[in-house]
């Protein structure tokens, strides 16, 4: 009596077209295979019988397996059955047959090639185009999810939350061994010591899908999806800010006014051109089923270009028109300024969440329900929008290219900052160009680098207006520009002194003992790779020497300043 596998047997199934014969006053041998018949019909089937047997129909009483076929069987039907075959309905003349199967490796064979037999001898066409398999999720260390180990992942505790003892009452209430239990709760406490925090379903979505690679397994990190909860948040947040900006009774302009603008700033050429470049990026990915790269594309045009740098930048262009007097050049300029920034920042964001919506249809949909519709826009929802297309117009490689040399310069300057400043500190800001082109290349993003760099004034000096003031921390970007911020006034020069002498000291020390020994006679026989590693590790360090001198000398500049200030001891 082995146990019989029952899910395999569906009562929805096809039963088994076989009928058993029973014929009046015939009592069936041991061996009664010849009354069973195989027919399409009862009524095919009951011929059959009467001809096997001699008989009329009225002596014959048919009785059809109770049974069904396996499951792999209706199901290789699936493509067409659900459309009503074998009648030729509509819906299978329009539907099938259909582009893309998404199922799993493992019933290729099963289900996977029975539909295309199945299709082939039943319909005489291909059930499909394309077969995407996706991936296996494992957990975090690339174990298969198994009850024992305790490491199961429930998706709704993922997007709810689920406390550490609640998640050892998932075991507990199992039917594990108790000693599988004991192990399972351990195995738990090490991967979710605080639990689950809950992350919400676009981000459980968004997340899969980024872990999506060319078929391979998913190691599911909840980390990493905490992650992309906080990408939602920040999706939320700024679109949230945009309607502070966008101010009352604000109008989207039609979407034909969006190609060309000729108010547009530096700044909203470029976030228009990297929106056209993410709009590139996510559809080629997807066409090619590659959501992982589909899904970056799309992260990194919210989180890295439209957050990090575009809405930075549009705070002071929005709330700077009062700054300059009505009727003026400059308020003039300036309402140009912000009224092109509302439109492309609601270019931006419109297209953003249609752009966004594959991978985290909640938020996108509650968040484009809010903006402000173009008057041409009747869809009803972000579903029914349509997808965001590349437009050629917004692409301006020479504005990134100057925009990427702007950020190199920024990224230089916060360093630069947090290395010496406290972030309520306001220094004046200096930007050395070396060569003529250089200047004109960075003087469109003064503007951009006071206010990222949280400066309270900016300077550009081009290669024939001299150099930053002495007291200056001076960073050096590149052969065409150097950063510097004023420190007077913003930090203990005393105390920097001291640091920078520690750290020379141990640079010394480390740059002495690596000469020492190069320059024994025995460093001949050292291998030619090693002498290579040394004399580039030798010109690192004396560069690094050189400039805590030059930082010395700088501080001290400060402290010598500081005293001539006060003038002669009493």
């Amino acid at each position: 009596n082995a146990e019989y596998m029952g899910s395999r047997q569906l009562w929805w199934g096809h039963r088994i077209p076989a009928y058993y014969a029973h014929v009046a006053g015939v009592t069936p041998g041991q061996d009664d295979a010849a009354h069973w018949i195989v027919a399409r019909t009862e009524a095919e089937a009951l011929a059959q019988a009467a001809a096997r047997f001699g008989r009329p129909g009225s002596d014959i009483r048919l009785e059809q397996d109770e049974d069904v076929l396996d499951t792999w069987f209706s199901s290789g039907l699936f493509p067409f059955s659900v459309f009503n075959w074998p009648e030729q309905t509509d819906d299978l003349r329009a539907f099938y047959p259909t582009t893309l199967l998404e199922t799993g490796k493992d019933i290729l064979f099963f289900w996977v090639a029975r539909m295309v037999m199945m299709g082939l001898q039943l319909t005489d066409q291909l059930p499909f185009e394309y077969v995407f398999l996706h991936s296996m999720v494992r957990d975090a260390h690339g174990r298969k999810m198994s009850k024992s180990l305790g490491n199961v992942i429930d998706p709704v505790a993922v997007i709810e939350g689920i406390t550490l003892e609640e998640l050892h009452e998932t075991v507990r209430k199992g039917n594990l061994p108790e000693a599988e239990v004991a192990v399972a709760i351990e195995g738990q406490k090490a991967d979710f010591p605080d639990g689950i925090p809950p992350c919400g379903a676009d981000a459980l979505r968004f997340g899969l899908c980024a872990y999506v690679s060319a078929g391979r397994d998913i190691n599911l990190d909840v980390d990493r999806i905490v992650g992309y909860r906080n990408f939602m948040q920040k999706t939320w947040q700024a679109t949230r800010f945009a309607f502070s900006i966008f101010g009352e009774g604000f109008v989207p302009a039609p979407a034909e006014a969006t190609i060309v603008d000729a108010r547009r700033t530096t700044a909203d050429k470029w976030i228009l051109s990297r929106l056209s470049a993410a709009i590139e990026a996510t559809t080629s990915a997807l066409e090619a089923y590659q959501f992982a790269a589909a899904t970056q594309a799309v992260y990194a045009f919210w989180w890295d270009e439209l957050c990090a740098y575009y809405i930075e930048l549009a705070k002071p262009i929005a709330y700077g028109v009062d700054a300059h007097a009505p009727g003026s050049a400059e308020h003039t300029a300036a309402v140009d300024a912000r009224d092109s920034l509302r439109q492309v920042l609601y270019t931006c964001l419109e297209t953003g969440l249609r752009l966004l919506h594959p991978f985290a249809p909640f938020i996108t949909e509650e968040l484009w329900q809010r903006l402000p519709r173009r008057p041409s826009d009747t869809a009803p929802s972000v579903m029914l929008a349509a997808y965001p297309v590349v437009v050629p117009e917004w692409r301006a490689p020479e504005i990134e290219a100057a925009f990427a040399v702007y950020q190199s310069v920024l990224h230089a300057g916060r360093s630069l900052r947090a290395q010496y400043l406290k972030p309520s500190d306001k220094p004046e800001l200096f930007v050395k160009a070396k060569t003529a082109a250089a200047t004109e290349l960075i003087k469109p993003f003064e503007l951009y680098l006071r206010v990222l760099c949280n400066a309270s004034s900016s300077t550009i000096l081009g290669a024939a207006d001299g150099n930053p003031p002495a007291e200056c921390g001076v960073s050096v970007v590149n052969a065409e520009y150097d950063i510097a911020i004023n420190l007077r006034g913003l930090v203990d020069a005393a105390k920097e002194i001291a640091k920078l002498r520690k750290q020379l000291a141990t640079k010394q020390q480390s740059l002495d003992g690596l000469v020492s020994r190069m320059e024994k006679p025995t460093y001949a026989k050292v291998p030619e790779e090693q002498r290579e590693k040394d004399a580039a590790k030798r010109v690192e360090t004396e560069g690094e020497i050189a400039a805590l001198n030059a930082s010395i000398a700088m501080f001290e500049s400060l402290v010598g300043g500081a005293a001539a200030a006060a003038g002669p001891a009493q």
